[in-house]
């Protein structure tokens, strides 16, 4: 669909009647990653899930603060004649939630947070980083879920066909991510901690998110602390904590049936 004159790819699942959950990807993640969230909650809920700017099939912005990112979920409401939400982020796509939740205080009716945080582990974030701007593209889709699996140990077996939604061909037959992130971090780099600037004044910002907030974190993961957690939870008026068993930071492609879970136990409670 185009909103404000950019292509924004989305994927949905459930009644066009149900409540609405709006599920929001990670860095270098595409609208795919919430294929299993979106199935379970489908027999109540509208699922709704845009490729971020940036990201996927969708049209870049102009730069990849979080607010530029943020503002483009307004407009894309709109279009479905939304005004109030459930927001469901993973890792980028939570501090987007929480963004678009302090700058539109009525658009979040509440918001899940999957292992996100003002507080990540340098070393976990970096290993991240460290993936993205590896490589500049692949020979095949078989090599790049080779590399997907040394990255993802504790993950089921990458099916090389899947990867088409994250990669795309270029002309000269290889393969490269559907991110800006990766040559972003070749031509730049990113100095340890240089996530603390995509954060930067969010701590005074949530502190203003009336709703309801659930704080999810992988049990194993390497970028969100037990302490960076309970942190955020302090902050947020009205927050809960919870944890996904076998999962690290990738929790909802990790461990989906808990997921899933305990985010519909959640939308349960807060009566969406």
């Amino acid at each position: 669909m185009l909103v404000d004159d950019r292509q924004v790819h989305y994927l949905e699942w459930g009644p066009a009647t149900g409540p609405v959950v709006l599920c929001l990807h990670g860095g270098g993640q595409t609208a795919y990653m919430w294929e299993e969230l979106g199935s379970s909650l489908r027999d109540r809920y509208h699922v709704l899930a845009p490729d971020l700017p940036w990201h996927g099939d969708s049209d870049p912005v102009e730069d990849m603060a979080r607010q530029s990112i943020a503002a483009t979920i307004p407009p894309f409401l709109e279009e479905f004649g939304l005004d109030q939400v459930a927001l469901v982020g993973a890792s980028l796509g939570g501090i987007v939630s929480l963004t678009v939740a302090a700058a539109h205080p009525g658009i979040a009716s509440s918001i899940v947070l999957i292992d996100i945080a003002t507080q990540l582990e340098d070393a976990g974030v970096n290993r991240i980083i460290e993936f993205m701007s590896k490589h500049e593209s692949f020979a095949s889709l078989e090599e790049a879920a080779v590399e997907i699996a040394d990255y993802l140990p504790q993950r089921r077996k990458v099916r090389p066909e899947s990867l088409s939604r994250n990669l795309r061909q270029r002309p000269d037959g290889r393969w490269e991510w559907k991110h800006g992130y990766g040559k972003q971090l070749r031509d730049t780099g990113l100095p340890v901690g240089g996530w603390r600037a995509l954060v930067a004044g969010l701590d005074d910002e949530v502190g203003h998110i009336a709703c309801p907030v659930l704080v999810l974190r992988g049990a194993s993961s390497d970028v969100l602390s037990t302490e960076g957690a309970e942190a955020i939870a302090a902050l947020l008026p009205d927050s809960r904590l919870a944890t996904i068993g076998a999962a690290g930071h990738h929790a909802a492609g990790d461990n989906p049936e808990s997921t899933a879970g305990l985010v519909r136990t959640f939308l349960t409670d807060v009566a969406w």
